[in-house]
C-alpha cells in the first residue's frame, strides 16, 4: 500500500514539474520585442504590397460559381463548334454478346462421406452445403462436385467453375 503512495506521489510530481511554466529559467534568445521591431523600409514595402494585393483583388471577378457538393463530377462543358468541324461518329455497340458475370460464391471446402461428396460454398453472407443437383442460392445448379472445385450451372446455361483456393 505504501508502495503505490510513493508511485503515485511520484507520478504526480513528474506531472506537475513537466506542466509548469519556466518562470526562473533563464531565456537563451533575444527577446520577442526585439525580433519582432521591424525597420521602416520594410514596413513601407509591406504597405506597398498589401495595397497592389488590394488593387489585384479588386479587378479579378471571379464570376458565378459553378460547384455543386453534391455532384462527383460535372460535366465538361461542350466545345464550341466551328464552321466545317466533323462531329464524332456515333459510338457503336459491342457485337458480342455480353458474358455474364461470374458468380459471387467462394468454394470453401468439399467434404466426402460414404462416397458422396459434399460442396461448402460461401456467398451472399450465406454458407450453402450442396451436393450435385442442388441449387445454389436460387441462381445456380451444382453440376458436378470434384475434390478441389465445383461446377455451377446459371438459368440461362452458362457454367461457372469454382476451386478452393490455394
Amino acid at each position: 500500500m505504501l508502495k503505490a503512495f510513493w508511485f503515485s506521489g511520484g507520478g504526480i510530481l513528474a506531472t506537475w514539474l513537466a506542466v509548469s511554466p519556466n518562470d526562473g529559467m533563464p531565456a537563451s534568445s533575444q527577446p520577442a520585442a526585439a525580433q519582432r521591431q521591424a525597420s521602416s523600409s520594410e514596413q513601407v514595402e509591406l504597405n506597398e504590397q498589401a495595397l497592389r494585393l488590394r488593387e489585384r483583388k479588386s479587378e479579378a471577378d471571379p464570376g458565378p460559381s459553378t460547384r455543386n457538393p453534391f455532384r462527383f463530377s460535372a460535366p465538361k462543358p461542350a466545345p464550341a463548334t466551328t464552321r466545317g468541324a466533323v462531329p464524332p461518329p456515333p459510338a457503336m455497340a459491342p457485337m458480342f454478346p455480353a458474358t455474364p458475370p461470374p458468380p459471387a460464391l467462394q468454394l470453401s471446402g468439399v467434404a466426402q462421406k460414404n462416397g458422396s461428396r459434399t460442396a461448402i460454398i460461401a456467398g451472399d453472407g450465406q454458407i450453402y452445403l450442396v451436393g450435385e443437383g442442388d441449387s445454389v442460392a436460387g441462381r445456380y445448379t451444382v453440376v458436378k462436385v470434384d475434390p478441389e472445385a465445383v461446377l455451377l450451372r446459371d438459368s440461362s446455361g452458362a457454367e461457372h467453375r469454382l476451386v478452393l483456393p490455394q
